[in-house]
Formats: C-alpha cells, structure tokens, sequence
C-alpha cells in the first residue's frame, strides 16, 4: 500500500510539474538581490481566512458568544464582506516584512451569489485578494466537479491545493477534470524563505468520496500516511513545512500527533476561532524525549520512526468573512537558539530546516469599523447589481419581532430549526408521518426585523430538495441511533430538528427497560421516540401508559392527548432533505432505502410559502369578525391595549427620525384620524419596514426626492404590516422540546 501511494503521490507531483519547486513570482527577490538566512532570526506573517461560504457582501448577523470572544461585538453590523477583509488583508501586509495570505478553502455556498453564479465571483474575490494558496474543500464540489474546475481555471491567479486526494487522468475521456486543477503542495519564496504549503482536502463530508468510482473521479488517501509522505517529500526543498487543512479541529490534531515535521496549521471547517494558537506535539502526541511515528513499508508492514516531539502550531480563523487571522512567527535554523528556546541541549534536528521560536496571533473582526477596499468593491459591483434584477432577493416574506435562532439553548430543539421541520412536514405535497432534516443544514438565523428572500437564501444556502420514503421501526430506530451517535460527538447536541415526532437522546446510554434490544455497553442511543398522537385523552403520564418506565413523556399536556409510541414492526412516512437521503453526513440506513421519491420541492420554498400564508403581528381570532383579524383603529389610542402597537394607515403617518447613523421611523399624525383603512399594527414592524425601504429606493432619490420617498417608506409600511406574516412562535418559531437530550 505505502509502496503505491508514494509511486501514485510521485506520479501526481510529476504531472503538475512539482518536482521543481513552484514558486510564487511575488514573493521572489527583487532581481540581483541574493538573501542568506542561515543562523538568522527571521520573521514571517501568515495571513489566514477559511470558510467564507460566499459571504461576499457585508450582512446582518447577531454575534454569538465565542465571536464576542474573539472580539466581535454587538451593534457593529453589518459585518462580513470581502471588500472589508480585503482592506485589512492589504493592511496587515503592508505591516509585515515577509507574508503569506494562505486560505482554507468552503469559499464556496453560503449566499445567493453562489446559487447564481456557481463560484466565479468567489474565486475572483480571492484572486483580487492576493491569495497565494489555498486548499480545496467539500462545499467546492456542491455545483459538481465540471464547475469547481472550470471557475478555478478561468479565474484563480493562486495555487489550489489537496495533497489527500488521488485524482483521474483527465485526459481519457469522461473522466473528471478536477486533475487539471489541483496540486498537492506549492513551495513559496518569500525574500529567502522557502515555505512549502501542502494542502489537506475535507473528508468527512463528502458523502459519496468513499464509493469508488464517484463522480468526482477522486480517490481519498489517509491523512496520517499522505501527511508523512509530502512532509518528507517538501521538507529538502523547504525551510517551513505549512500545511492548510479542511480536515476540522481533531482531524488536524491527529494529524500533527501521527506524523513528524509540520511547522505550522492553518486549518478550517469547524468554523470556530482557535486564538491564542494551540500547539500540539507531534511525533507520539505527547512531551517526551523521544516518541515515533507509524509508517507502512512497502511490504505493507507498520515500521516505527523514532522522533523527538515538537510543538506544532494550529490556528483557525472562524467562517462567514467575520474574521481576518494573523499569526507571526519568529524562526531560525540556528541550532543554539533553538536548543535553549526549547531548554533542551541538541533538541534541534537540522532536517526539520527552520524552527518557531515564538509567536503571536491576532484576530481581526470584520465589521461597521472596516473599510472597504475600493478594488474589490468595483470588481463585485456588477455582481450586485445582477442579484437585484434576476433574483428578488429583497422581496418581503413576513417580519420578524425577535431574532429567530437555529441553536438549540439546551440542546434538542432550536427555534429555527422547528419552523424548518414544520414547514416540510406540512408542505402541500408532503405530508408525511414525520419530518427530519440536518441541523447543520441550516446555515444562519433569521434576523430581527423585514425577513427577505435573501435571508432565507442565507439560511437555506444549499437547493437541498424534499425526499419522502418509507421506513420501518425498526429502521427508524436504527437512524435515531446513528442520530444519538453522532449528538454525542458534537456535545450531545442535537444534529437534527423534526416535526410530528417527540425524541427522547440519551447520551450517556439507554435505560434497559426502555430498550432491551441494545447491549448493556451502548454508549448513546434513542431512549423514547413517539410519533403522531393516538385518540386517547390524558392528562398525565399514566393515562396513556400503566408502565410507569414506557408512560413516561406519554402525554402531550399541551393538547391533552397521548402520543403514539414507535412499533418497531409499523411503518412511517418520512420527509427529509435529499442531501440526507442520498447518504449525505452518513445517513447510511436512508441511503439505503428503496422507497425514495424526490419532491422537487426545494426546503427554501418550504420554509418560505409557509411563513408567507402565516397571520401578521397583532392577529386576533375572533376579531373584529368571526374569521378573525387585526382590530380596527382611528388612532393610536385605540390599540393601546394590545402593547407596542400604532394605528396604521397611509393618511394618518409621516417620517419621524432619520439621519445618516439613525434609521428612519414614522409616527401617526396627531391631528390626522384613520378611517375605515385603520388597522393596529406593531410599532416596530412599521419603523423596521420603513428604515427597510428607506435604505434600499430613497438613497436613489436624490436629495429633491428623499422626503417625498421617505413619506412614501412609512405609508408603504403600515401597509405591508397589515399583510406580512409575524414569525414568532404561533407559526412554529419556537422551543418546544420535542427533543430531550439526557446525559449531557
């Protein structure tokens, strides 16, 4: 095996040319310039960004609390956008002696540019940058091999790297193309410094990379036999030994602890900011004096290298454009310096090149603070534009009173993710037993105020589709397992949301008297799972169950009936998200049915006709007639008793506040009654509305027009008010805990 990965990983090194370093013609020295660093003390800056998921433009966002961590702080929106990232990408390198901007790839999916353009205007963006590498992960592939490879090849001026994957010949026809475009490592002259980046590919989530052939025509390689091969490979041709990675946090960990000669990670995919950088030792994992590494011969027998341990650097940079990395680091292949940095006489190993003496990492936000480069701004202006017209991205779906949130608070079920499951569950069309669909899937919350297309584009970036099937209990439990299984790995949090059914997790293991099926040693496991709800009444556990063990969770209080427990012999109708029955995340045991008929309904649509036909803010059942309505008003008196509401009508309001850093509000006339148009609308869904469409048509009234346009935002709003659906928690935007997660 070993014998065959290094004549295949030869073979490719071959075929790209990448025997002779490749070297970037930026970072070269200036022509008759010759620089010796040996027994120097040199300082080199890293630029680092991961997981934009094209977030190229500059949108709202409530920072959660490991971004305030990391220095976002509340207030400061709209953040993101890769004009800002790239004023301070150009800043921090005007600031540094010698620099690499290295990014960690997922520049793809996230934001309706992608949906649209298929990747060219990320790709640019990043060229428009000065990227000088960047590793290729799983979202890259979300348009198909032909795609990635064709916008890499049109638009990218950097060096896309995967030194895991094994690709085709793309020169026998049908096969992919992506070989054309990818390479295992580059080597970077920077005034002097050899710095070799290797590049590691994601693996976990690219469902079908395993099933050979797959259609994109790539062969995974393991991490720590691939690792140690480009390691020993670059390391005679290099100083520093980088590798930028979309492995994840414990990939890259295990990858560091498995092999020896790693100077420096630069990994992504977890989307999490790890500052100050965490240093792992490498050879063994732990601090001794002498550890060893396993490596296969060509026998296909594990030899032992012996080794003595390093501290490897691993930072990561966060995702969605809110975070620019920098770490600097101070190296030397000075062997005195480097022995007492490290306290250890003849520690220094002079195959491993240069060493890190020291380091420091700074993490910028991305925020209302940071300019926006004026290049990049220009090179994505047409983009803009094009999103406007073709794709209605500002058309208003209902109004949000509170920041609707897809994280759970304990766990289980999350406000977002309820109205997601509930959406396709209930989906004309649809209509199943019970619904299932990723947590993961859902990329961002719905924001406080207007909720937009765009919004929902955010939040359901992938055109993931609806897929029903039919399953059995046994089957059922069998995926709830897996489902228990994998919480636990992400700290029994919950990596699904559903809708028609009550779950029960239990990550510390089963209760033997609810699941006698399971040996005694299963770890995590589905405790309770009921679906739908039986004719019986109950106001208590025991009125559905005589079994105090199997009553337990029984009975819905909420609407006083039983539900009906899972039989493993029944059968079930189960919507869910194509991506996860196809496979996707691991969902084998839907992957495997046979019973699968795609909707064609996308999830977006789902979620946006269901909140679309939801009641606005301030409905009243029963009021003012038997079908219901928003109460009748002349003034604003007249709806006092409801709370925060005003009487809205379009003769009856005029622009109340707006300056250049106060958003515009109306207020009702005090002289000016409604007439029978009058109806009690929430105060701040008509400001919200109002500043809404004030930002997007008066700026373009020009100075004569902005009044007559800023009249015209609040009439418009109390108007739309009377009409957008209110999403909050009597459409399905709430905490209910129909999943309950024990043994956290």
């Amino acid at each position: 095996m070993w014998s065959w990965i290094r004549k295949t990983a030869k073979a490719a090194a071959l075929a790209a040319g990448l025997i002779v370093p490749s070297v970037s013609s930026s970072c070269l020295p200036t022509e008759g310039e010759r620089i010796d660093l040996h027994n120097q003390r040199v300082r080199l800056t890293f630029i680092h960004t991961s997981d934009i998921h094209s977030r190229l433009f500059p949108y709202q966002y409530t920072p959660l609390l490991p971004d305030r961590n990391a220095g976002m702080q509340l207030g400061k929106g709209p953040y993101g956008g890769v004009a800002r990232m790239a004023h301070v990408v150009r800043r921090e390198r005007a600031r540094a002696d010698r620099s690499l901007h290295i990014d960690g790839g997922d520049i793809f999916q996230g934001a309706p540019i992608f949906n649209y353009f298929n990747g060219e205007a990320e790709i640019r963006s990043l060229s428009e940058m000065g990227v000088d590498a960047m590793s290729i992960a799983n979202h890259e592939f979300d348009r198909g091999v032909i795609t990635v490879a064709t916008q890499i090849q049109k638009w990218a001026t950097f060096p896309v790297l995967a030194a895991n994957y094994w690709t085709e010949d793309p020169s026998f026809s049908g096969n992919s193309p992506i070989n054309s475009v990818l390479r295992p490592y580059t080597i970077l002259n920077v005034r002097g410094l050899r710095v070799a980046v290797v590049g590691m590919g994601n693996l976990s989530t690219l469902s079908s990379i395993y099933e050979q052939p797959n259609r994109l025509g790539i062969l995974p390689f393991k991490t720590r036999d691939i690792a140690q091969f480009w390691i020993d490979f670059v390391r005679p041709q290099s100083d520093l030994v980088v590798f930028v990675t979309h492995l994840g946090l414990e990939g890259d960990e295990q990858m560091i602890q498995q092999t020896e000669g790693i100077d420096v990670v630069l990994g992504g995919h977890n989307h999490i900011v790890v500052s100050p950088p965490k240093q792992v030792f490498d050879c063994g994992g732990i601090e001794q004096e002498q550890g060893f590494v396993e490596i296969p011969n060509d026998k296909g027998q594990i030899t032992r290298r012996f080794c003595k341990p390093r501290r490897v650097l691993m930072m990561h940079s966060g995702a969605f454009a809110k975070f620019v990395g920098r770490l600097d680091v101070d190296v030397t292949d000075n062997a005195q310096s480097v022995n007492d940095a490290m306290g250890k006489p003849d520690f220094y190993d002079p195959v491993n090149g240069f060493e890190v003496l020291a380091h420091n990492m700074e993490i910028f936000p991305i925020d209302n603070d940071v300019a926006e480069d004026r290049r990049m701004a220009q090179m994505l202006e047409p983009y803009k534009f094009a999103l406007k017209d073709v794709g209605n991205l500002d058309l208003l779906v209902g109004y949000a009173p509170a920041e609707v949130r897809r994280v759970s608070p304990n766990g289980g079920d999350s406000q977002l993710g309820n109205l997601v499951a509930t959406s396709m569950w209930l989906r004309l069309g649809v209509q199943t037993d019970f619904s299932l669909t990723n947590t993961t899937g859902i990329r961002a919350d719905l924001p406080r105020g207007p909720v937009t297309l765009e919004n929902l584009f955010n939040v359901f970036p992938f055109d993931n589709a609806i897929a029903k099937m039919q399953l059995s209990g046994g089957e059922i439990l069998e995926l709830f397992d897996f489902i228990a299984r994998r919480s636990k790995l992400r700290g029994c949090t919950s990596q699904v949301q559903i809708a028609g059914a009550f779950a029960v997790y239990n990550c510390g293991g089963c209760d033997p008297a609810l699941r006698p099926d399971l040996p005694a040693a299963t770890d995590a496991c589905i405790q309770q799972l009921f679906i739908g709800y039986t004719n019986q009444v109950c106001k208590q556990n025991s009125d559905c169950d005589p079994d105090p063990k199997k009553a337990e969770n029984s009975c819905d209080k909420t609407i006083g009936r039983c539900r009906n427990p899972l039989a493993r012999n029944g059968s079930y109708e189960l919507a869910t998200s194509d991506y996860l029955a196809s496979g996707g995340s691991g969902f084998r045991v839907l992957q495997r049915n046979t019973t699968q008929f795609n909707t064609r309904i996308q999830q977006r649509d789902a979620v946006t006709d269901f909140v679309r036909i939801g009641k606005p803010c301030g409905w009243q059942t029963g009021a003012p007639g038997t079908a219901g309505g928003l109460l009748t008003c002349s003034s604003d008196k007249d709806c006092a008793g409801l709370g925060d509401y005003v009487c809205a009508c379009p003769e009856a309001v005029e622009p109340a506040v707006s300056s250049a850093i106060t958003p515009l509000s109306c207020r009702t006339k005090p002289t000016q009654a409604c007439g029978s148009a009058g109806r009690c609308v929430l105060m701040d869904c008509r400001d919200d509305v109002a500043a809404f469409h004030d930002s997007e048509d008066c700026d373009q009234a020009g100075a004569a027009g902005k009044d007559k346009c800023r009249l015209e935002a609040c009439q418009m709003a109390g108007e739309q008010c009377k009409l957008l659906a209110c999403v909050d928690g009597n459409i399905g935007a709430k905490v209910d805990n129909r999943q309950v997660m024990l043994g956290r």
